[in-house]
């Protein structure tokens, strides 16, 4: 599991937000929480706290597979934009708004394993 440090989350937001294209705000809906939390780790401000630190570690795990997976960054993005027979026809990035980073990864580990859905 990825380190997510307890004093300085700021390169981890942004690495996410840079790395997989992603919004703060769909971030915040994957951790559920509130969007001005995460400025605020972004920030250095605060830090995440048990479980919502468990699962930003989940989702930095997620981003280090992706582009160990698919090699750029243009690549991973790609992935997360595309729809999904396994979400049912929405993307991986869709059901990281809706707090499915479970989902998200169930997907790519079939993709891994070679189960084309």
């Amino acid at each position: 599991m990825a380190d997510v440090s307890i004093l300085n989350c700021g390169p981890l937001i942004e690495g996410l937000e840079r790395d997989l294209g992603i919004s703060l705000e769909t971030i915040a809906r994957a951790l559920d929480v509130d969007r001005r939390t995460v400025e605020r780790w972004r920030a250095n401000k605060s830090v995440p706290q048990g479980k919502t630190r468990e699962r930003l570690a989940d989702l930095v795990n997620l981003r280090d597979r992706l582009l160990r997976m698919f090699g750029t960054h243009e690549a991973a993005q790609g992935w997360l934009r595309a729809s999904s027979r396994y979400l049912g026809g929405f993307t991986p990035e869709e059901a990281l708004k809706a707090g499915r980073l479970d989902r998200v990864r169930a997907d790519l580990d079939g993709l891994a394993a070679g189960v084309y859905l």
